[in-house]
Formats: C-alpha cells, structure tokens, sequence
C-alpha cells in the first residue's frame, strides 16, 4: 500500500472504524431482510416478501446511484472539463449543462 493513497486506512483506529461500519451495515441488512422475509414490515404484509426484499434493494440500488451522481456534480466543478472530454464524454456532457449557471444553487 503505497502512503500516498491510503484512502483512510493509515492506524489501527481506521481498521477498527470500517470493521465496527462493516459489521453494523451487515447487522442491518440481516435483520431487515429477516422482518421482511417473515412479514413483519408494512410492505411484505401488503405484498410478496420476496417482492418487497425485490423493491428494497432496487430502491436502496438507485438512491446510491442518484447520490453518487450528486456527489459527481458537487465535486467536479473544479476540475477543468477538458482534462476527461476524451475519455468520459458523456460525464463531460453531463457536467457541461449541469454546471452552466447557477444550475448546482438551486
């Protein structure tokens, strides 16, 4: 691991951070998956569990992608567009309306 790109990893106090975030997102998803499998939430007594375990995931899938597309145009106006036009050009495209403007302050 070189040390200039740790990405937060550097002590002992950051290892046991992403263990203890692991091992609670892990908990979390256990027990919702069980109260949804034995019926125990609103929307697998109004439909299948296996249709609310279905639309769960594709709920929690999409706000990911739609925050991380947020994080995407908060973060990239710094960053002259020109540097990745050639490789990403649909981002390019996307940030070049997106950052017209006072589009990100509304």
């Amino acid at each position: 691991m070189s040390v200039g790109h740790s990405h937060g990893t550097n002590t002992a106090a950051d290892w046991i951070r992403i263990f203890i975030s692991l091992f609670l997102l892990g908990f979390s998803i256990v027990i919702v998956m069980v109260l949804i499998s034995t019926g125990n939430t609103k929307l697998a007594r109004d439909v299948h569990p296996a249709a609310a375990a279905i639309i769960m995931w594709a709920g929690i899938i999409w706000m990911s992608m739609v925050e991380g597309g947020q994080c995407s145009m908060v973060g990239l106006p710094p960053i002259d567009r020109e540097l990745y036009k050639e490789s990403h050009p649909i981002t390019y495209n996307i940030c070049s309306n997106g950052h017209k403007g006072d589009n990100l302050d509304r």
